[in-house]
């Protein structure tokens, strides 16, 4: 059984595909994990029951001479805002606790084409809007490296599948960093592609204006990475953004065969002050880029200038929040989180002339990233500036041993990269004293998803340490007398700034 719920996705289909296992043997292999240690973990909220049927399918199909798919056989979970055909998909709230979608995602019936066996849905917070991955609905996910430690979020349950050996692929959702940040807080990699990339639809919001809420890959090895990616990317009319079909195999960039040698590299630790980072984080992202470094790169600390981010967060995100949630607030408000109110009543206090300030700065602040990556052809930052915070005290108030006004602003790391729609991966790059993962963000030039599978891959590769499994530790687990009350991303007090000259 190990070795089948611990072999990566590509290894599994090859073998599926050559009968040196079946469909429904890994199946099963899994199913019995999940029963195992999902009743601790509540990873996965919704069980497919079709999961064994689905499995057997795929057997018949290759006994009858089938030619064998990209992913055939191959379990996967999908967060459970991303809709599944006939699987109750809920968005982690009371106001969709019945919803039955009538037709499946386009990534996840490309993956079923593919061959692969949804295994059910997992955890998010309400509506894919906080780091930590609770709802009133079905309450929290532990983390399976630490059970008293937070997931992150908002993919949290796909991530603690995924480390938890549920599936070894599976799909999120990423706006401000919600498949980088639980893939760095659970020891496993994922990839917020370019807008576009992956076609979204159904969709409420088809040009989702300003700042895009992507759908992307996560699994516990790079290469599935690249995989999964191949069979979900590619241009869908139905997504009017969605990008031409790129002519990149995505699968062979993450196959660990690339040769960084000469690559500029530019780490860049904090933001250049803006974002807190723990000295642990710190001291094992500075290792990564060393690595980097070893692998006959050039790597530099050198950052840009991103002092407006919190400005443009705050107008843009503003925007999409008012968007997508004040008509649900104002018609079902009595059922949804404080957090979800909390960030719409800071939304609505903002005009028009903000959100276009804000969308002026960040215009701004791309033709600043845009030159600096005319130097560098990769960009290394931690992937969030904190180890997970424990789930039985309260969200700390300090990173590292300094105080910070903003605990949130650990996750500026990502949304940096998210305002500007550049690919962007998160890979493991160690523990801490304390035994928390760390991640390394890796992120590349517009469009370049490939680029940035080279380097992840590489890497992975040439340190495989930071891939080190641990012992799921039931017997670890305080008990939790209530969940942490996080406030969610909430819009920055101090007043917008001037452009920078």
């Amino acid at each position: 059984m190990d070795d089948i719920i611990r072999a990566s996705a590509g290894d599994l289909a090859r073998h599926i595909a050559r009968r040196k296992i079946s469909a429904l043997e890994t199946a099963s292999a899994f199913l019995d994990q999940i029963q195992r240690f999902n009743p601790a973990l509540n990873a996965i909220i919704t069980l497919a029951p079709d999961i064994l049927d689905q499995a057997r399918a795929r057997d018949e199909r290759l006994a009858k001479g089938g030619a064998p798919r990209p992913l055939e056989g191959v379990p996967f979970v999908v967060k459970d805002n991303i809709l599944t055909k006939n699987l109750r998909t809920t968005y982690g709230s009371y106001v969709l606790q019945n919803h039955i979608p009538e037709e499946n995602a386009i990534c996840v019936q490309r993956i079923l084409d593919a061959g692969g066996v949804l295994l059910g849905k997992t955890n998010t917070s309400e509506f894919a809007t906080d780091i930590n991955t609770s709802n009133p609905l079905f309450g929290l996910t532990r983390n399976p490296i630490d059970l008293n430690i937070s997931t992150g979020g908002s993919s949290g349950g796909s991530a603690a599948a995924i480390a938890a050996d549920f599936a070894p692929i599976g799909l999120g959702t990423d706006l401000g960093g919600s498949i980088r940040i639980p893939a760095a807080w659970c020891g496993i990699s994922g990839l917020r592609p370019s807008p576009g990339r992956v076609p979204v639809y159904p969709s409420e919001f088809g040009w989702d204006t300003l700042v895009h809420h992507v759908q992307g890959p996560m699994a516990r090895h790079v290469e599935d990475l690249g995989l999964l990616l191949s069979v979900i990317a590619g241009q869908d009319d139905r997504d009017p953004i969605s990008l031409p079909t790129s002519s990149c195999d995505y699968e062979k960039a993450a196959a660990g065969l690339a040769d960084l040698r000469g690559l500029k590299i530019a780490y860049c630790a904090n933001l250049g002050g803006i974002a807190p980072v723990d000295p642990e984080i710190e001291r094992l992202a500075k290792q990564a880029a060393a690595a980097f470094q070893s692998m006959g790169c050039t790597v530099d600390e050198a950052c840009f200038n991103a002092s407006d981010i919190k400005a443009i967060i705050a107008g843009t995100r503003g925007y999409g929040i008012v968007a997508r949630f004040s008509t649900l607030v104002r018609d079902h408000g009595n059922l949804l989180t404080t957090q979800l109110i909390g960030q719409l009543e800071d939304a609505l206090k903002l005009d028009l002339k903000s959100v276009a300030q804000a969308e002026r700065l960040r215009t701004q602040y791309w033709q600043r990233v845009r030159a600096f990556q005319d130097r560098y052809d990769l960009i290394l930052t931690p992937t969030v500036g904190a180890p997970p915070f424990r789930l039985d005290e309260p969200l700390p108030d300090k990173v590292g041993n300094q105080p910070v006004a903003r605990y949130y602003d650990i996750f500026l790391l990502v949304y940096a990269f998210t305002l500007l729609g550049l690919p962007a991966a998160s890979v493991p790059c160690g523990y801490t004293a304390s035994g928390a993962p760390a991640g390394l963000q890796i992120v590349g030039r517009r469009m370049r998803e490939d680029q940035v599978l080279n380097a992840a891959s590489a890497y992975t590769h040439f340190q495989p340490h930071v891939l080190q499994r641990r012992p799921i530790r039931l017997d670890e687990a305080v008990e939790l007398d209530y969940h942490i009350s996080t406030p969610g991303m909430r819009s920055a007090t101090e007043p917008t700034p001037h452009a920078p000259q």
